[in-house]
């Protein structure tokens, strides 16, 4: 199971492990059900979007995946606020009506490449680029285009993760089924929340991390299960780990009443230019 390079392929991205919302919404569960913060990450977020933009701007977000941000703060979006949602998937932009219901018609929602916007200079006062720059294949092109169709006064969101995200999880798998992944990397090897500052600042000049204080206390094996299979290649969804991967998931659980996942989550809030980036020109 390479994930490094299947992290970054945007053609397996869009046809397979992101052709729809089915994966995506299997690994939201797990975070949902067994989090240990009540308050929500997409909560936590919109608290800073809100108080970073007001109440008029123009936004854009890139890898909408299924809008759950805009459903779970619905009774909270400005009327003010004209927003475009975009996904490199056209399956899980159809995903995304469906989940948003009548709420869809409150956005414009279209295919994007986040290295390719189609949009023009200076457009947006926000753009939102959560969980998803560690799968751009060229993430200095990626975050130059973010900042290109952003307001000089704009601001960038950028949430990802950390090198200690789900360790437990995967040292549940190496304990399980070690053969099927010898060559796992996380995401923080792309875009992490150990390297993605500087990689934020050829394109940015103020940029901070703001973490997110979670992790997960899973009481069930068979959530963990279907983590697993979302994860994985065939040889994974094939099921022929899952009893051993079960058998070690419910120990864990006999012993200590859940299975204990680190997180490591956070947001980039990235503004200005580059100093001295003008007068290079």
């Amino acid at each position: 199971m390479k994930r490094v390079s299947s992290l970054t392929d945007s053609e397996q991205l869009r046809t397979q492990q992101y052709k729809n919302a089915s994966n995506l919404s299997v690994r939201i569960a797990i975070h949902v059900d067994y989090s240990t913060n009540p308050i929500g990450v997409w909560q936590w977020f919109f608290d800073m979007l809100l108080a970073a933009v007001g109440s008029e701007a123009r936004i854009l977000e890139v890898g909408c995946g299924r809008g759950d941000l805009w459903l779970q703060n619905a009774d909270r979006i400005p009327k003010g606020w004209a927003i475009t949602l975009t996904d490199l998937s056209e399956g899980m932009l159809e995903d995304a009506r469906k989940n948003l219901g009548e709420l869809a018609g409150r956005f414009q929602l279209q295919t994007a490449n986040v290295q390719e916007l189609a949009f023009e200079d200076d457009q947006f006062d926000a753009v939102i680029a959560n969980f998803m720059l560690y799968h751009a294949p060229d993430r200095e092109q990626a975050v130059g285009e973010l900042r290109r169709v952003l307001q000089p006064s704009g601001v960038l969101f950028a949430c990802t993760l950390g090198q200690d995200h789900m360790r437990q999880f995967w040292e549940l798998v190496r304990a399980a089924a070690p053969a099927s992944i010898p060559d796992y990397q996380g995401v923080d090897s792309t875009f992490g929340l150990e390297n993605g500052e500087s990689q934020l600042r050829t394109a940015f000049g103020d940029v901070v991390m703001v973490p997110y204080d979670c992790n997960l206390k899973v009481t069930k094996a068979q959530p963990l299960v279907d983590y697993f299979h979302s994860n994985g290649d065939a040889d994974v969804v094939s099921g022929k780990y899952d009893e051993a991967f079960r058998q070690e998931a419910q120990r864990q659980i006999d012993d200590h009443g859940y299975v204990f996942i680190q997180k490591a989550t956070g947001c980039f809030v990235a503004r200005g230019d580059v100093p001295g980036a003008a007068s290079a020109e």
